[in-house]
């Protein structure tokens, strides 16, 4: 097993605080806390949060689910899904009705509003990248999304399956 070797700040050309704020994790974390403001302001100008995003991304793609698939693949409880549904049904963005084939099943569709409010919320989203990697170019953006994909391979099961889906409803 190779080992790595760690010199005095003494011997090295940069301190420790110097490393720590240039290092890969920290730097990652820092724009990783930034995007997400800035992610979360976008979609809140649409009155939606990131999971309502999401949730709608996922009706979007994958057409009407029941209420407990829906939460499967959110990966929230029950009682966490009725907060986020009840408020865009209430917006009209989604309809909740009971499966005439299993009357203890509700089956959640996106509607005609619900599309519309996610194509200007994605819009939103793609001009907030667009604004957080201005000072790239399309060749480094897409060598930055392979690289951090590599990176999303080694989490967890768990998580790579709820970034996975994120990902299908992901704008391009």
């Amino acid at each position: 097993m190779a080992t790595t070797k760690t010199t005095p700040a003494s011997d090295s050309a940069a301190g420790l605080i110097d490393e720590r704020a240039t290092s890969e994790g920290l730097l990652l974390a820092l724009l990783g806390q930034h995007a997400m403001r800035r992610l979360r302001a976008a979609h809140t100008e649409h009155q939606m949060s990131p999971r309502q995003f999401h949730l709608l991304g996922l009706l979007h793609d994958r057409g009407a689910m029941s209420q407990r698939e829906l939460g499967t693949v959110l990966g929230v409880d029950p009682s966490i899904l009725v907060g986020l549904l009840n408020p865009l049904e209430a917006d009209g963005y989604l309809s909740r009705e009971r499966d005439p084939a299993d009357r203890r099943r509700h089956v959640v569709t996106i509607t005609q509003a619900g599309e519309q409010q996610l194509d200007r919320a994605a819009q939103a989203q793609r001009d907030a990248e667009d604004e957080l990697f201005a000072g790239l170019t399309a060749a480094q953006r897409e060598q930055l999304r392979a690289l951090l994909r590599v990176l999303r391979e080694q989490l967890t099961p768990e998580y790579t399956t709820a970034c996975v889906s994120a990902e299908t409803d992901r704008p391009t």
